[in-house]
């Protein structure tokens, strides 16, 4: 191990034997690269001349000498001299050291150049930076000073403040808890919010926190998390590491609304809310070969349509007692599946209802990052009214998600389909979906109103839904049938040509084209209906890809039932 000598600023080079039998331990340094090339390189230290101590960094390595020396301390070790970077190998040995060096350290002096006092220590960009953080756990010791190298306070003294900015837990900071006890996602979020200036730093610097090793591959950019999640799996149990959150994932990687996932994070960021997750004991075992992640997770099946699972983990949160952490999975083939959201949107929840089906799953590993094309469809998740059951089963009349699916070829602006009801006192509701020109998702409520005892617009749609049902499906006379007439979807259109508009009412409500849904609610005479649209991910990875959007109907009277044999899709 290579040292500076703190009078002479000399190189001193220690076996490790020698190392562990030093007097009084070695210092080791803890900073933040400010200078660029002004930083004291190794090279700089074997010239050590007048030129040399012009540099910028140079009153840095003077003053980290001269405390380490008041303290009693005739070596320190320092990052950006202490290592030949132009030898790789020995750069590679170093990273993979430097968690145990500072660990091994009698003493850390973290030197916060652009703090003047005590008060603005957590304002310091040193905690935000990916190397610091095992520079902050691993040595038992860590004295803190500011620009002028005046003390502010140890580790220690300091861990309610430290906790504050950093997140981790006091007990760990004060050495009373080693930071292996803490679940694999605490730790990971411990770095959600660090940077580093190369991208694969992110991971190299988190190596020593979950004792791994693996070389350094500059170049391989986000695959180096990857590696390390990798390389954490094959020899831990926990399964937090999976219990990162979708919607943190980095805007580059893709966009959450067209989003499938293979169950390793793209980077720290992801794990942001897990500061305070737990492992409630060992997995069953899982492990990642070339067909992506293989674990057995108990789950239950909550779309069958689609082939969701919930799914629980062996992690739950100090906060939340005896609730379990669930994530969603999607089958996509026989014995396939990926981790996606819920039809409300959740990437995962806390359950206290632990499924009692043990299943296998086969998960891609990497996140999958090829775009989607978009296939509007609709997905008529819930379909109840008063008392509240769930008649989602009309459309699985065959079992398959031609059926199931209410759906248009791409690019298309009409009703897709219709759901009719059946007022007892006046007559047929007729609730229209489908989707606007630019493909956001639509919907029309049609409400026949009764004039003094006269129903002949209730007995028009009757007619005209008598007529459809004779309509092959899929035929060009049913898309071009009245009923699936889409003037609906312009502004001031009708909901229904050639029918005199007192004679109904209607409410039309569509999503926005970012991407989002709608919320609506229709109250008629003795009736409610609410209707919403919510984006889910892709569901069919065995054909082209599709954007769907899951339809929640609610009918708030019982006045209204469900007519069966009289909802149609185009």
């Amino acid at each position: 191990m290579r040292f500076i000598n703190t009078t002479t600023f000399k190189f001193h080079e220690l076996s490790d034997s020698d190392v562990r039998n030093l007097k009084n331990g070695y210092s080791i340094l803890s900073h933040r690269w400010t200078w660029g090339s002004g930083e004291i390189t190794y090279n700089d230290v074997l010239a050590m001349d007048t030129k040399v101590e012009a540099k910028g960094g140079f009153p840095k390595l003077a003053g980290a000498c001269a405390v380490a020396k008041t303290l009693g301390y005739g070596l320190i070790w320092d990052d950006t001299c202490c290592i030949n970077k132009t030898d790789s190998v020995e750069l590679g040995e170093a990273i993979n050291s430097m968690y145990r060096w500072y660990a091994e350290s009698d003493v850390c002096i973290a030197f916060l150049e652009d703090v003047v006092s005590l008060e603005l220590i957590e304002n310091s960009e040193w905690f935000s930076r990916g190397w610091t953080l095992q520079e902050l756990i691993a040595p038992k010791r860590v004295r803190f000073y500011d620009s002028n190298w005046e003390f502010l306070g140890d580790k220690a003294s300091l861990a309610d403040v430290l906790t504050r900015k950093t997140g981790i837990p006091a007990d760990v900071l004060r050495n009373e808890k080693p930071p292996q006890a803490c679940s694999v996602a605490q730790r990971m979020s411990w770095a959600a919010m660090r940077t580093t200036g190369r991208l694969e730093d992110r991971a190299y610097s988190l190596m020593g926190l979950f004792d791994i090793n693996m070389p350094m591959i500059y170049g391989e950019r986000e695959q180096a998390f990857g590696r390390l999640q990798q390389q954490i799996i094959a020899k831990s149990t926990d399964e937090s590491i999976f219990a990162w959150d979708l919607d943190l994932l980095e805007s580059g990687t893709r966009e959450i609304r067209h989003l499938h996932t293979g169950m390793l994070a793209s980077s720290p960021a992801c794990f942001a809310r897990c500061g305070d997750l737990v492992s409630l004991g060992s997995s069953r075992g899982f492990h990642i070969n070339q067909f992506g992640l293989n674990i057995a997770l108990p789950s239950t099946q909550i779309s069958p349509p689609l082939g969701i699972y919930r799914s629980t983990l062996k992690v739950g949160k100090a906060s939340a007692t005896g609730k379990q952490f669930a994530l969603f999975l999607l089958q996509f083939g026989e014995s396939r599946y990926a981790r996606v959201c819920s039809g409300q949107g959740e990437s995962s929840v806390l359950t206290d209802i632990v499924p009692q089906d043990l299943i296998q799953f086969s998960i891609p590993a990497p996140i999958s990052t090829e775009p989607l094309r978009i296939f509007p469809g609709l997905w008529l998740r819930q379909f109840s009214y008063n008392p509240k059951v769930c008649y989602s089963a009309i459309l699985e009349r065959d079992g398959t998600w031609q059926v199931d699916r209410m759906k248009l070829p791409g690019g298309e602006d009409r009703t897709v389909g219709i759901i009719q009801l059946v007022r007892h006192s006046v007559g047929p509701f007729w609730i229209k979906l489908g989707f606007g020109p630019s493909s956001q998702p639509m919907c029309c409520v049609v409400v026949p109103l009764s004039k003094q005892g006269n129903h002949a617009i209730s007995d028009y749609m009757r007619t005209q839904a008598t007529d459809l049902q004779r309509t092959p499906p899929g035929s060009v006379a049913r898309k071009h049938h009245i009923i699936f007439d889409s003037d609906w979807t312009e502004p001031g259109g009708k909901a229904m040509l050639g029918v005199p508009p007192d004679s109904y009412e209607s409410k039309t409500a569509a999503g926005s084209l970012d991407g989002g849904g709608f919320d609506f609610t229709y109250k008629a005479p003795n009736s409610e209906v609410s209707v919403s649209a919510r984006l889910v991910p892709n569901m069919d990875w065995t054909s082209e890809g599709r954007e769907i959007w899951a339809i929640d109907i609610v009918c708030d009277n019982s006045s209204l039932s469900p007519d069966h044999d009289n909802c149609w899709f185009c």
